[in-house]
């Protein structure tokens, strides 16, 4: 019998995770969290319980790791690209093709996004805690390192926190796209998604704010400066 690599060992494995969120991400769609079972999840994905151990711990584990595998998707061209970042043009475009990728993926989660949502209150604080390691900071730090080039390259502000602003520019997007779809649902006239990409895209990168009179057209800036 061929002898398997540590490196196929890994792909494997990772694959067999992937398989396992996704059939827990629709049975929780599907079921809510407090009625779906890990007999019921490895049903779905064709695994036996026992399976489904060797990898997540219950189904809090489950829950807290399947926001991550959905946003993978959206994370992995951005640092695709980040390397050719080259002007403010590069810049704009990056951040609207991250922020186009957030609304078109969080609309289509919305039913588990509402299961997941409900469940928060009630994870054990030893849950909350990996999910606030498993999917903030991941995505954040993606970012948060394109923001840090866009320093480098002098198309941002030298003073810029980019650990705050990378966690401030998707929670823009995710909270809009979270009122709108989830929690307030169809009470509400929605916006095109075309028009929130290119408004939360220019509030980040340019601000709101008009020129102060005497300012000599400079944006505000905290302290009073220009820039």
């Amino acid at each position: 019998m061929p002898r398997v690599t540590p490196e196929a060992k890994a792909r494997l494995e990772e694959a067999r995770r992937a398989q396992i969120l996704a059939a827990a991400a629709r049975v929780f769609a599907r079921r809510g969290y407090y009625r779906a079972t890990v007999a019921e999840i490895a049903r779905t994905a064709r695994l036996s319980e026992g399976s489904i151990y060797n990898y997540f711990r219950g189904k809090e584990d489950l829950l807290v790791h399947i926001p991550t595998r959905l946003i993978q998707p959206i994370l992995l061209p951005l640092l695709q690209r980040a390397p050719a970042l080259g002007d403010a043009d590069d810049l704009e475009q990056l951040l609207l093709a991250f922020a186009s990728a957030v609304v078109q993926e969080v609309p289509a989660r919305a039913r588990f996004l509402k299961v997941f949502l409900s469940a928060l209150p009630s994870l054990s604080p030893a849950a909350r805690k990996k999910y606030m390691e498993v999917l903030p900071i991941y995505a954040a730090g993606v970012l948060e390192e394109v923001l840090r080039q866009g320093m480098r390259r002098g198309l941002l502000r030298r003073d810029l926190n980019p650990v705050i602003a990378a966690r401030i520019f998707p929670g823009m997007l995710l909270v809009f796209v979270l009122m709108q779809e989830v929690l307030v649902g169809g009470r509400l006239v929605p916006y095109p998604y075309d028009d929130v990409v290119r408004e939360a895209v220019q509030i980040f990168l340019h601000g709101a704010a008009v020129a102060r009179p005497g300012g000599n057209g400079r944006r505000l800036r905290r302290g009073g400066s220009g820039g």
